[in-house]
């Protein structure tokens, strides 16, 4: 039987950017991590530095595209305030502590096909430019607890003390001129564009880092 999860603020994101439910979710394609499509060599990852900074843990990293056409990184994650409204949150990443590992990232993740939800979460995109590079960074409070759009288990916490290695994952569509995306604007009124669900679970390739360590975990 699957469960459901209602959630208000998603929903309230599906009206701002004009998205429908979720329909069936597709066959994983050959995949690999997370059961995403893996990236192309040529759109490149790199993490400059894993380290604590004072209450959170933050990743500075850059994503080159070395491809002939533009790509959107799918790195729009949200906030939820206390009115339930949708604020883009640029540093924010989801956290994934299941199995020992512990899993930074910034994606498109899909909806678990034992969940059925009003609205998918869907982040919003950048678009990276044929030979530029975007510069991001991921930051998330500490001490480590789970943070996914779809829990599946119980939440987990974390000490950095205990966390020698971490992982991030970035998900892109790799040709931007290729994709639909809605306009529209979250509750501060920042613009954004969203893809449309099952089109972005398809076409979506993950960059990932492999383990990282960790500098400053004390």
């Amino acid at each position: 039987m699957k469960t459901f999860r209602r959630a208000g603020a998603i929903m309230a994101l599906a009206i701002i950017v004009g998205c429908a439910r979720a329909p069936e979710r597709p066959a994983p394609p050959a995949a690999d991590p997370g059961g995403q499509r893996v990236a192309q060599a040529d759109v490149e990852l790199k993490v400059e530095s894993v380290a604590r900074e004072a209450d959170t843990l933050a990743v500075t990293y850059a994503v080159h595209n070395r491809t002939q056409k533009a790509v959107l990184l799918l790195d729009g994650l949200w906030d939820v305030g206390f009115s339930g409204h949708l604020t883009l949150a640029p540093e924010r990443a989801y956290v994934d502590l299941s199995g020992g590992k512990v899993v930074l990232s910034r994606m498109l993740l899909p909806v678990p096909e034992d969940l059925a939800v009003e609205a998918p979460e869907i982040p919003a995109v950048s678009r990276v430019e044929p030979g530029a590079t975007a510069n991001r960074r991921a930051v998330v409070p500490l001490p480590l607890r789970t943070a996914l759009p779809y829990p599946t288990g119980p939440e987990e916490t974390r000490e950095l003390s205990t966390v020698r290695e971490v992982s991030l994952r970035v998900g892109y569509l790799p040709d931007a001129d290729a994709v639909t995306l809605s306009q529209g604007k979250d509750a501060q009124g920042t613009p954004i564009q969203t893809p449309h669900y099952g089109p972005a679970v398809t076409a979506q390739r993950v960059l990932d880092s492999g383990p990282l360590p960790v500098t400053d975990a004390k």
